[in-house]
């Protein structure tokens, strides 16, 4: 018998992957270009920005600076 899932539950992280995907559609950059800041390649950039929950503090913290992402907005992102 099929499965279906009635109640939708939301994405671990999916904020933080939103606001930073936001913030770079919003100043022009493609999410692959966004690799070199966090020194990965471009598919390991979309890889962590569709699941933002394999970022590390320094590559987040180094979006964040590159996107300029107020430090208010990004903690408002981050579930605990």
């Amino acid at each position: 018998m099929p499965r279906t899932n009635l109640c939708k539950r939301e994405i671990p992280h999916a904020r933080v992957g939103n606001l930073i995907a936001g913030a770079a559609m919003q100043q022009g950059y493609s999410i692959g270009a966004l690799g070199p800041v966090i020194g990965v390649s471009e598919n390991t950039a979309r890889a962590r920005i569709r699941a933002p929950g394999d970022l590390t503090l320094s590559e987040f913290t180094a979006l964040c600076r590159k996107l300029h992402i107020p430090i208010e907005d990004a903690r408002a992102a981050i579930r605990y």
